[in-house]
């Protein structure tokens, strides 16, 4: 009984550290909210450069929920930490390696997500939507609503974050069946299928955008299989 007491004071006290940090990070968030929400505006490259609400309080609520979005990511990443941590001392050193692992491919996708968002997949999502206001014989203005554009934001995020943590499970399984590689070989059209559904479904309404995704996740996939292969043969030499 006093063995399971210990767990219970182990994982009340991360539990406490854990709501701490989202307690601190959301008011270090708030505190530094327009700067936040300058970054989110300026690495999109809108040509406008400017935003329209159309209630009072919108803007306050606009940094509360940017606030919250931060804060709950940055805690995340924190329980993930933390579920590590308390779950090392019952794993074999093969179980927590493979679990290590996991955790910094989720950090290297997490990461990827970010850039992704920030350089290229943003920007190019933008333009494609901004393109269809330029219509002969009709004419569009474009004025972004600002709890609109962080909700497009939040979305294309997840977005993003959903491909990249595809490619993580998809790395996670080569490495977990590097072994039997006739198995990942019988299943690699079954992958391709499900990169074009994935590709279609998260990328723009254009075919450029869809094409270029399922080419980078098979890829990416070919590589991996490749890496796989070479290791395999290492091992069996």
């Amino acid at each position: 009984m006093i063995f399971y007491y210990k767990y219970y004071v182990e994982i009340k006290n991360r539990c406490f550290l854990l709501s701490t940090c989202w307690l601190f990070t959301l008011l270090i968030c708030y505190f530094y909210k327009e700067t936040i929400l300058f970054v989110m505006i300026n690495s999109s490259n809108y040509a406008e450069q400017y935003f329209i609400f159309t209630d009072i309080s919108e803007i306050f609520y606009v940094y509360l929920e940017l606030t919250f979005f931060v804060s709950n990511q940055i805690t995340l990443l924190m329980l993930l930490y933390h579920s590590l941590i308390f779950l090392s001392s019952g794993l074999y050193k093969s179980e927590y390696k493979k679990l290590q692992f996991a955790f910094r491919i989720y950090i290297f996708s997490w990461v990827c997500s970010i850039f992704f968002i920030k350089q290229s997949n943003y920007t190019c999502k933008l333009g494609v939507f901004l393109s269809f206001q330029k219509t002969e014989g009709i004419a569009f203005f474009f004025e972004a609503k600002i709890i609109e554009y962080l909700n497009y934001f939040t979305n294309l995020y997840y977005i993003c974050f959903l491909n990249c943590q595809l490619l993580a499970v998809i790395t996670l399984l080569l490495n977990n069946y590097s072994k039997n590689m006739n198995r990942i070989r019988r299943f690699r059209k079954l992958f391709y299928i499900i990169f074009v559904i994935f590709s279609t479904l998260t990328t723009p309404p254009d075919i450029i955008s869809q094409v270029l995704m399922s080419a980078g996740l098979i890829t990416f996939y070919e590589i991996l299989l490749f890496l796989s292969i070479l290791k395999t043969s290492k091992v069996a030499n």
